[in-house]
């Protein structure tokens, strides 16, 4: 499968299935949004095992960590809490295999200075928000608070361990794992403000589509590196 083909089916099917959520909230259909929501995933980690070299320990835990992603969408139309367990593996395997090809390569210790100032910044973003979260609207379960707040954490890694193998490889498009990653915190941050702090009008047609891109950068790895 082409690369452009892939993009075209994906975000077709991405576009469909956000419209569909914002449109059919309703309990009634959660079955049915749950097939709709996972399908991206499904088409993501499809075209990663499409694409996997023989042997590349790269690209399986890449289309492992895309699994524990599609299961979190499963998850989330169910309760958080089994959601957020869900994305806490799939970001824990996004960041072991940055982060381990990354070591196999010969590492610079001025990228490893920026990886690492990235990854303090995010945790400073990470306390800031938790804290907007607090300031108003309805209270955060202490529980949730640290389970998010770890979550968000990892996310943070996944970032910054997706720079560091960047800036170790100097690949031309290895800027686009990067972008997916900050897009799943620009997507967690919004459900986290429309579950605790205040209601968006549509946050299906917020939430969604930031997802989707960042599920779908983070799936052109592929692309971007030959391992």
């Amino acid at each position: 499968m082409s690369l452009l083909i892939y993009s075209a089916i994906f975000w077709v099917v991405a576009i469909i299935s956000s419209i569909l959520q914002d449109r059919f909230p309703d309990v009634a259909v959660a079955s049915y949004q749950t097939v709709v929501k996972a399908i991206p995933t499904l088409l993501a980690l499809g075209y990663v095992f499409y694409a996997l070299p023989s042997g590349s320990l790269f690209y399986i835990l890449l289309g492992i960590a895309l699994f524990f992603c599609m299961l979190g969408d499963v998850a989330m139309e169910k309760d958080i809490i089994p959601g957020i367990g869900m994305f806490l593996f799939a970001h824990l395997f996004f960041t072991v295999n940055f982060l381990l090809q990354a070591i196999s390569l010969t590492l610079d210790f001025t990228n490893m200075l920026i990886a690492i100032g990235c990854l303090g910044g995010f945790v400073v973003y990470v306390f800031l928000f938790i804290r907007y979260l607090q300031a108003s609207g309805p209270e955060v379960p202490d529980f949730v608070l640290k389970a998010g707040s770890f979550y968000f954490i990892l996310v943070s890694a996944t970032i910054s361990t997706s720079l560091l193998l960047w800036l170790t490889t100097g690949a031309l498009w290895g800027f686009l794992p990067v972008i997916g990653a900050l897009f799943f915190i620009i997507s967690d941050s919004i459900i986290a403000i429309n579950e605790f702090h205040h209601k968006f009008s549509k946050p299906d047609l917020l939430i969604m589509p930031t997802y989707y891109l960042a599920i779908f950068l983070l799936s052109l790895s592929v692309f971007a590196y030959i391992f």
